[in-house]
């Protein structure tokens, strides 16, 4: 393909139109592709090996890579963010799409696409057109190939997925909310009617709580090599947009990094270069508010702000929308926003005649988080490393675990969290006790403010050197580096070393000295108690990895001698007034080494018991509740909530636990590798984990997130929601993801690694199911980084230039 014809074949591909679109003296749609050349080297189990140039060349080379193996998900998302949907599959997408021009993320990569730097633009570039590349030299998988909607893409698409990727905690929540928003009692033209205000258990969850990870950091104390360790053990889905794509991407002299990242990015998100490795965990600290915004009686268009009603203002936007016989139609909304934001049909909420809430986006039109991963991957020193996070500031919602050749262990969140004022955080307590549905948010994970005070207005430093200056600055964004180790499994930062608990933070980070969560202290026990990392107490590879495989959890450490105690010489318990034999269950937990591994029985009953219903994760967390004996207590974080409480109703559980296998057709000792698996085309086959309300590191369950069109290997019929089993066992496609193992000490890093789910997502790739079945057998492999080792596994290259 040359390049003017690929020029003309990106520039024809525009999205939906905004009759109010800004416009600007250059077009971000005329710029020059290549020349390129780029070579890459696949070695064992489809990883590419990636080598330019450039950063044209090199981006160019990624997206030929990335697209053998993910064309169709980075082709729905593309669409997605065109707000296309509705366009090919129908007016079911209206909301979603009218939601995605309401978020602008479109007008927002036309206009920052000057404001990128030169080689983050070549990069984009690049990729896009060795996307473009793959589409036109061979056919995408099974599930997109030939469809209309399979196109070339262009930089500005991509730039326009990566804004929408930067709003995964936050706008991308409340998409078809926002493109659904109209007041009552007006013409909602394509709207419709607006449904009523839903009950509270149809509440949705506000915050994606499903994302999820554990990172360490090994400091040289606690290193076999005196360098620094790093396991970074994400939990993403199997299926969707939001998988990761390993690679090693080099331009000699320039840049050589080795990781993952995630669909369509054009950067490495997680991984290691000669100096620094690094990984991330999803962090909790919200990036959004909702601003409850007071109507005006008998205009649900003006809301009250500062003592004084205002207009909401509003843009005319247009879809086309496929129509039952196949033509297209265009379709016309109004958009509404107050001063905080676009203005949505609220889950619970809705919008009413009294109230209506306004989403408040601290991720919004997010241009620093490529050039904040370009400066990661470039760090030759810890120094450097951080100072892409100050400098840069668009990390857009995760923690960041990092260490280097020198052995430091470093832990920070960086994200993008809101800057409230003394007197915000100082009335927002107050303000859930007066505003019954603030609370009601509050409890589901969702920040909402009184859109009528100022107060509630995000702090401004002019002099901040992030990307937007109403965020919390560098200066009082939670860090440490010590010599030992640090870590990260979701809670927020306060027990990032239980040595040295991090206090005084900003409230939106989250309180400090209060229970963990069961997987928090399953990770911080295994690096603290005594012995951890061998009797030298210093980790090797082997026992870093050890500890993401081993399925070990911190419920079954405390709580199983005591369970096996109570239900010994028991055989049978009421349950809804019929007995139910327990005994095969309780001998299967008498045999069982606590550990949700393949050979292991007893642990289906574990986790039944444990989700049978009869304990809240409150009870799980120890402060207070049904479950233990000894409460939390903020001194002791690691090692509390402990033993059983005499009153637990364990006996109950294991009856209903028993009751679940038998529905599902399986007996109380069937070993996990019986009944728990990922399903990959034709093949059923068993994996590790658990769930993360057992208390492992190790996470196998099921997740439904997924914002992709595409197909899905089918399910069963679902016995227990609470611990997703289903009547043919526990199906897996989401959890342990990319674990990967690296130790900096020596000439050179040393990594292991597995994606769990494979390379491909190609039912016909080879590579489709051969990591998957290497992690069945609990082994890991190496990650090739230098010259001697690449080209000594290579098993197909292939050199792509373009004139």
């Amino acid at each position: 393909m040359s390049r003017a014809v690929l020029l003309l074949a990106l520039i024809a591909c525009r999205g939906g139109k905004d009759t109010s679109e800004p416009t600007t003296e250059q077009d971000p749609y005329t710029v020059t592709v290549g020349p390129y050349s780029a070579d890459v080297q696949w070695t064992s189990y489809g990883i590419p090996h990636i080598t330019g140039e450039d950063y044209g060349s090199l981006g160019y080379g990624m997206g030929y890579a990335f697209a053998r193996d993910h064309a169709c998900v980075l082709a729905d998302q593309i669409v997605m963010v065109r707000s296309e949907r509705s366009r090919y599959f129908g007016e079911e997408w209206l909301d979603m799409d009218f939601g995605w021009l309401a978020l602008d993320v479109r007008a927002q990569a036309e206009i920052g696409w000057f404001e990128l730097d030169a080689e983050i633009q070549e990069t984009l570039i690049g990729y896009a057109a060795g996307y473009s590349r793959f589409l036109e030299e061979g056919a995408p998988d099974a599930r997109c190939a030939g469809e209309e909607w399979v196109k070339p893409i262009d930089h500005i698409d991509l730039l326009s997925y990566y804004l929408a990727l930067g709003l995964y905690g936050s706008g991308a929540v409340f998409v078809s909310e926002i493109g659904g928003g109209a007041p009552p009692a007006v013409d909602a033209d394509s709207r419709g009617a607006q449904p009523p205000v839903p009950g509270i258990d149809v509440l949705k969850p506000l915050v994606d709580k499903e994302l999820g990870s554990n990172g360490w950091a090994i400091g040289s104390e606690r290193s076999e090599s005196g360098g620094g360790m790093l396991l970074s053990n994400t939990h993403f889905p199997a299926e969707g947009e939001r998988k990761w794509h390993e690679s090693h991407l080099t331009i000699p002299g320039e840049l050589d990094v080795y990781g993952a990242s995630l669909m369509g990015v054009a950067i490495i998100n997680l991984g290691f270069n000669a100096d620094i490795a690094w990984t991330h965990t999803v962090s909790n600290a919200p990036r959004f508010n909702g601003a409850l915004l007071q109507l005006e009686e008998g205009s649900p268009t003006r809301y009250l702000y500062d003592g004084t009603y205002e207009d909401m203002t509003t843009r005319t936007v247009s879809v086309q929308a496929q129509q039952p016989d196949g033509a297209l139609e265009e379709v016309t909304r109004t958009l509404y926003s107050s001063r905080w934001g676009p203005v949505m049909n609220a889950p619970v909420l809705g919008w009413n005649e009294l109230y209506a809430l306004s989403l408040v986006d601290a991720n919004a039109n997010n241009l620093a988080m490529l050039k904040t991963w370009f400066l990661m991957s470039r760090a030759q020193s810890m120094d450097e490393f951080k100072a892409a996070h100050r400098d840069s500031g668009g990390i857009p919602w995760v923690h960041t675990i990092a260490t280097d050749t020198e052995g430091t262990a470093f832990y920070t969140d960086s994200s993008t969290v809101p800057r409230w004022s003394a007197a915000a955080e100082a009335r927002y307590p107050d303000w859930l006790v007066e505003q019954p549905l603030a609370a009601l948010f509050d409890d589901n994970g969702a920040t909402v403010i009184d859109g009528s005070d100022p107060m509630f207005v995000w702090e401004s430093d002019p002099d901040a050197q992030a990307w937007r200056p109403d965020v919390v600055p560098w200066e009082q964004m939670p860090r440490l580096e010590r010599t030992d180790f640090v870590f990260n499994a979701n809670d927020n930062h306060w027990l990032s070393n239980p040595e040295e608990p991090l206090e005084g933070y900003p409230l939106l980070y989250g309180d400090e000295r209060t229970p963990r969560t069961p997987r928090t202290r399953m990770n911080a026990r295994y690096l603290s108690e005594a012995g951890a990392g061998g009797e030298d107490g210093r980790f090797s590879l082997a026992e870093l990895q050890a500890a993401a495989l081993g399925g070990r959890g911190i419920l079954a450490d405390d709580l199983l001698a005591d369970v096996v105690s109570t239900c010994e010489g028991v055989e049978t318990v009421e349950l809804d007034e019929a007995p139910v034999d327990i005994s095969v269950a309780c001998e299967a937990l008498a045999g069982w080494d606590g550990t949700a591994r393949p050979d292991q029985a007893g642990v289906a009953v574990w986790r039944e018991l444990i989700g049978s219903g009869l304990f809240s994760f409150d009870d799980l967390l120890g402060d207070g509740g049904i479950l233990f004996s000894t409460g939390f207590d903020a001194a002791d974080p690691v090692d509390t909530p402990r033993d059983l409480s005499p009153d637990s109703p364990v006996l109950e559980a294991m009856a209903q636990a028993v009751v679940n296998l038998d529905a599902a057709g399986f007996s109380p000792d069937v070993a996990l590798g019986d009944i728990q698996f990922t399903r990959k085309g034709d093949l059923d086959i068993p994996i590790l984990g658990g769930q993360d309300y057992e208390g492992v590191v190790a996470i196998a369950t099921y997740s439904g997130g997924n914002a992709t069109r595409l197909e899905t290997e089918p399910r069963a019929a679902t016995i227990n929601e609470t611990s997703d089993l289903t009547e043919e066992g526990y199906q897996i496609n989401y959890g342990n993801s990319f674990v990967m193992t690296v130790d900096m000490g020596g000439d050179s890093p040393t990594c292991e690694a597995i994606m769990t789910y494979s390379q491909s997502d190609d039912a016909s790739s080879p590579h489709f199911a051969d990591q998957t079945q290497l992690y069945s057998e609990g082994q890991l492999r190496p990650c090739w980084f230098t010259p001697e080792d690449v080209a000594a596994d290579t098993v197909e290259s292939k050199s792509l230039t373009l004139e």
